[in-house]
């Protein structure tokens, strides 16, 4: 199975919606499937006023925010993601948009890297079983990150023409210790 990071593409898309003040409206930290009950059902951030604002169907930074129709592609996959609705608004430009944001499965016990030729895209290590069923999940490595999905959904949401995608391949191998 082939595995694309998921992110936003901020070179095409800068007008994408920026998150102003959000380190006070909850402990980003705390984004973790361990710690999901703890988080409201609805959060509301507000978002710098600059014009034109392009809605992208994904934000990447400062963490992973999705628009109703990717929430709704991801649920037809029937991954375990908890979605908290969160409301983007600007009172200055008096708007307001509805995102998600998804909370899944994190693991650090794995590796990723990127394919960079032709030449290394067969080396995909031997994989958990608990991945054979996931078609979107978190990986941690070096600190940061990552939103990986797999080759099914990335096709989902290229023929639903979400905007603002950008899709790195990936190898993704278990981490060897």
């Amino acid at each position: 199975m082939k595995y694309f990071e998921l992110e936003l593409d901020d070179v095409n898309y800068s007008d994408a919606p920026r998150l102003i003040n959000w380190y006070g409206v909850q402990d980003v930290r705390l984004i973790k499937w361990e710690n999901y009950h703890k988080w409201q059902q609805r959060l509301v951030y507000d978002v710098n006023p600059s014009e034109p604002i392009i809605f992208t169907d994904i934000l990447s930074f400062p963490f992973l925010l999705v628009s109703p129709m990717i929430k709704n592609t991801i649920q037809l996959y029937g991954d375990k993601v908890v979605f908290k609705e969160t409301i983007l608004l600007s009172s200055e430009k008096e708007f307001e948009e509805v995102y998600y944001l998804p909370i899944m499965q994190e693991s650090d016990q794995l590796h990723l890297s990127y394919v960079e030729s032709w030449g290394n895209r067969n080396q995909q290590g031997k994989l958990p079983e608990w991945m054979k069923d996931r078609n979107i999940f978190w990986v941690r490595q070096k600190g940061k990150r990552h939103t990986i999905i797999n080759l099914d959904l990335a096709e989902s949401l290229l023929r639903r023409k979400a905007i603002g995608l950008h899709l790195k391949e990936v190898l993704v191998s278990e981490r060897e210790i």
